[in-house]
């Protein structure tokens, strides 16, 4: 009996390191962009020029507090320790937009002509996105019944590239407006918190996350000092790989 005793703690161990493993996901979905901030407008204007016969412009504020669609891909290693905590790194990849509404335009000849002239205008414009996101996160596992529940939470950094603001409607009745303009963003780096949460039946997941942006996208511009910060909410379904 005494023997049998002192087996128990031996028997413990493999079933605490049973309790604890590493689980490997993917995930793909929607990803929903806006900016929010003091500067972050719904609708704006469009300076459009004619020079030398190549029509282009800009939106005068293209961050956007109008949600736009895109997509959200990730991969995520997760560990689940013997009470239910969890540690998450996930690595993803989204390509985002928001839209802004266009009401009026300025116009404006060639250098070679002072002639200018604001319009009515219709159509949108959308900044155009595509972010390398990190997030650490922790958290807990809850069960329900034949449900299991991940919850986490923590810091999330990007690094925004292929930053682009593209648009096209109509100006002064019929005439055709379009704008292309790459590299709109003052600064490449986000960072924020975010909050993630994984619905699981067996190794299929729903997963939804909310990123709040705390870093100015606008910040280092001379003469002026908007503000303007993401927010980004995925929807998507997961896999558990492993």
């Amino acid at each position: 009996m005494r023997n049998a005793f002192l087996l128990l703690p031996l028997l413990a161990l493999p079933l605490s390191a049973a309790a604890q493993h590493t689980e490997i996901s993917g995930r793909a979905g929607l990803g929903l962009f806006r900016f929010g901030g003091p500067s972050a407008e719904g609708t704006s204007f469009v300076n459009f020029a004619n020079n030398f016969g190549q029509p282009n412009g800009y939106t005068n504020n293209p961050y956007s507090s109008r949600l736009g669609a895109g997509l959200a891909l990730g991969a995520r290693v997760q560990h689940v320790g013997q009470r239910q905590g969890l540690v998450a790194f996930d690595l993803g990849y989204e390509w985002l937009r928001s839209r802004t509404s266009i009401t009026q335009l300025y116009y404006s000849q060639p250098l070679t002509s002072s002639f200018s002239g604001a319009y009515r205008a219709d159509g949108s414009t959308e900044l155009l996105a595509q972010r390398v996101t990190a997030f650490v996160g922790l958290g807990h596992r809850f069960d329900a019944g034949a449900l299991v529940i991940d919850a986490l939470a923590g810091p999330e950094g990007a690094y925004v590239f292929g930053f682009r603001e593209k648009g096209s409607g109509t100006y002064n009745g019929n005439l055709s407006w379009a704008v292309d303009q790459p590299n709109r963003a003052a600064s490449r780096y986000d960072a924020g918190l975010r909050a993630d949460a994984t619905v699981w039946y067996h190794r299929l997941g729903f997963n939804a996350s909310y990123s709040h942006g705390l870093l100015n996208y606008q910040s280092g511009l001379l003469g002026a000092s908007p503000e303007v910060y993401s927010r980004t909410l995925r929807l998507g379904l997961a896999f558990k790989l492993r």
